[in-house]
């Protein structure tokens, strides 16, 4: 069981920020944004440590025994360029590198590819000892890759949408190391070049939450319609559940 699951566990390259065949590593399938019943928020202050160019980012960044004292202190959510890190930059025509590396997909520039690398330990409380813990972030800008306690969890893409990762094979009660890399520019960057300001960093709220690990919803939809007309009103809700159980639903109505 050991060797199986020694075989089953995936590395990062480091080559995924340009690599269009990979726009995730164990990133939980996209759903619905509700709050959770149990949550633990993660904003507030991180030890980090910032870059001007993608080949002058900390290797070592994950290691539980790193000494950070030399590091900043960042609050998230936050965008490095309003806090003075980097340089915002706007374009409404072309990418945010025109001018000092040609465009040639997926390849995205290493100089001027600004990294943040984060730190923070983080204590679970006792109650979440035997369930299922998940941890949530809102938005990265443009990708982002996740180590816990040392240990390498995932990868992600997509600057607006947020990124799920379950952590429970890697948390131990008590204190945990949470560790983040995020590049300013990836190969989704191209996908991502549109009329808007070129910010970078963790710009949504971030938090952990639990759920009983054999036995929670994972997705819900809600459709609603009009019939008889528009006299009539008609609900649906669909819901993607793991294991059996009960759902109960309110409709609430002024």
């Amino acid at each position: 069981m050991k060797l199986l699951l020694l075989l089953l566990t995936v590395l990062p390259t480091f080559t995924e920020w340009h690599d269009l065949q990979v726009n995730e590593i164990n990133r939980l399938p996209v759903h619905a944004y509700w709050t959770p019943a149990e949550r633990l928020s993660i904003d507030g202050e991180w030890k980090f440590k910032f870059v001007g160019d993608a080949d002058q980012r900390p290797t070592d960044f994950y290691r539980t025994d790193l000494d950070d004292s030399d590091w900043d202190r960042f609050r998230t959510p936050a965008t490095w360029e309003t806090c003075g890190y980097g340089d915002p930059v706007y374009v409404n025509i072309g990418y945010a590198w025109d001018g000092h590396f040609k465009s040639n997909p997926p390849m995205v520039p290493v100089k001027d590819n600004h990294v943040g690398s984060y730190r923070r330990w983080i204590e679970l409380p006792k109650s979440w000892n035997s369930k299922q813990v998940i941890i949530h972030f809102g938005a990265v800008s443009s990708c982002l890759y996740l180590y816990v306690n040392g240990q390498f969890v995932g990868y992600s893409e997509d600057s607006k949408t947020a990124a799920e990762f379950d952590i429970t094979p890697f948390v131990r009660k008590g204190r945990n190391l949470i560790a983040m890399q995020v590049f300013r520019w990836c190969d989704g960057s191209y996908y991502e070049g549109q009329d808007f300001w070129r910010l970078s960093g963790i710009s949504r709220e971030s938090f952990l939450y639990c759920r009983y690990k054999k036995r929670h919803i994972d997705d819900v939809q809600i459709t609603t319609d009009l019939t008889d007309d528009y006299r009539d009103g008609l609900l649906s809700v669909r819901l993607k559940t793991t294991g059996r159980g009960k759902a109960h639903l309110t409709l609430s109505d002024a």
